[in-house]
């Protein structure tokens, strides 16, 4: 099959829809020997090796599991930390799976993955109808097929991967796998990764597809669940930022997710005890493990923002309203500074009501965090004020935490720099 632009674009919208936001992302089709067997990067274009398309991708339907599995490789970056092979592989099952299981049509039942890999050992994962019966890897594997399965126990991406850790043994076969995966050696490369801004468009684009296509089988449960929580866990660096900066005091409707371990017992091996690992090592299946399982505590938590309008704020307006943007259903208020702080709703930031009285000094901000007891908070200026050392001390003394962003070209501030991290806009707006 011969790939190019226009293939690559009906494709896609034939699934996504004629205004897919990923059709219009792939920019361009490049033949690349460099490749092992396709990828896309973070310009959209979509680079494969011609050998592997030659050799393995003759029909659409293998097309479509190709490009299909190259938009949701972005998904798994959250659960990938380094070039972690076994986390490759239980993402690419993850993958796979959701592929064939809610696109049976469009990838005729995952034939390209049937075509790689074979039947029985650990790459079977990756594929659907192996004879894993009697494998270690049977219940991990009924679970990425639920039509194969009997049990309602539902895993999260991340403990996936940790079960394919604890069943696989050492010294096992490398696995190959579709598209840019981390590499180990001398010659690492991590895998490129997309913006922020695109990778939450396709998100979006392929969960709106996921849902769509599970359509009510109640056996795709699992996997549609699945996809939700790595699809929505997908947070740019402006979002992680302001989450690192908030405060248990009472601003927003704003919640942190903590986590307690909590013993239960279940028939995959998510941090499993130690006897149990005992037994897994000798070759005994244990049948249940008894896991320590994370139980989640919601605590409520705000942001306060603190936001400079004493010069050109407003040239710079749309790009702050892009880094809020992700936090606008929970932050209701602000706090607008000058020589002296206003809080105002966050609407008014929207519609660009801004009160200043056309000074700047970072004292206002000190007496209002020190005053409201903030243990922390979000500071957006162009860095051009002072702070009197008894507030810096003062600041100091409360263990204040303070994330700087500067806009206006400011390229330091000298005064918040001892209380945290201080990066430029773009910085925060941009990276992924």
């Amino acid at each position: 099959m011969t790939l190019n632009l226009e293939l690559i674009r009906d494709l896609l919208r034939k699934t996504l829809g004629y205004e897919s936001f990923a059709a219009g992302f792939i920019s361009r089709v490049v033949a690349d020997e460099g490749v092992p067997t396709a990828g896309i990067t973070a310009q959209g274009v979509l680079r494969y090796h011609p050998a592997f398309v030659r050799d393995h991708v003759k029909t659409e339907a293998d097309l479509f599991c190709l490009v299909f599995h190259e938009l949701l490789h972005p998904a798994f970056g959250h659960f990938i930390h380094g070039p972690d092979e076994l986390a490759n592989i239980a993402c690419d099952a993850i993958i796979n799976a959701v592929i064939t299981t809610l696109f049976p049509d469009a990838s005729a039942n995952g034939c390209l993955f049937k075509a790689l890999y074979p039947e029985r050992g650990l790459a079977a994962i990756l594929r659907k109808g192996s004879k894993l019966v009697y494998s270690r890897y049977c219940p991990l594997y009924q679970h990425l097929y639920p039509d194969y399965a009997h049990s309602r126990a539902k895993l999260s991406a991340g403990e996936v991967i940790q079960t394919l850790k604890a069943l696989t043994p050492p010294g096992y076969a490398q696995v190959l796998l579709l598209g840019s995966h981390g590499t180990s050696g001398a010659e690492a490369k991590p895998p490129e990764h997309w913006s922020g801004k695109v990778t939450r468009e396709v998100s979006k684009e392929l969960l709106a597809a996921i849902k769509q296509a599970g359509g009510g089988a109640g056996y795709c449960d699992s996997l549609i669940a699945l996809m939700v929580e790595v699809l929505k866990t997908k947070r740019t660096l402006r979002q992680d930022l302001l989450l690192g900066y908030t405060t248990r005091k009472r601003l927003d409707a704003f919640f942190e997710t903590n986590q307690r371990p909590r013993r239960i017992t279940s028939p995959f091996p998510v941090n499993p005890s130690r006897r149990d690992l005992v037994l897994l090592g000798a070759g005994v299946w244990p049948g249940f493990f008894r896991n320590q399982q994370p139980e989640l505590i919601r605590r409520r938590k705000g942001v306060a923002v603190f936001l400079d309008v004493s010069g050109s704020v407003n040239d710079h307006l749309p790009e702050i309203l892009g880094l809020l943007s992700g936090l606008r259903h929970r932050l209701t208020t602000l706090y607008l500074f000058s020589n002296k702080v206003v809080e105002v709703p966050f609407a008014t930031l929207c519609q660009g009501q801004l009160q200043t009285t056309y000074g700047t000094d970072f004292d206002c901000i000190a007496e209002t965090v020190l005053e409201k007891d903030y243990p922390r908070a979000v500071i957006l200026t162009d860095g051009c004020a002072s702070l009197k050392p008894e507030n810096t001390e003062r600041l100091k003394k409360a263990g204040t935490r303070l994330l700087t962003i500067l806009f206006d070209g400011g390229e330091e501030c000298e005064a918040f720099a001892p209380f945290g991290e201080i990066i430029q806009l773009d910085q925060a707006i941009d990276n992924p």
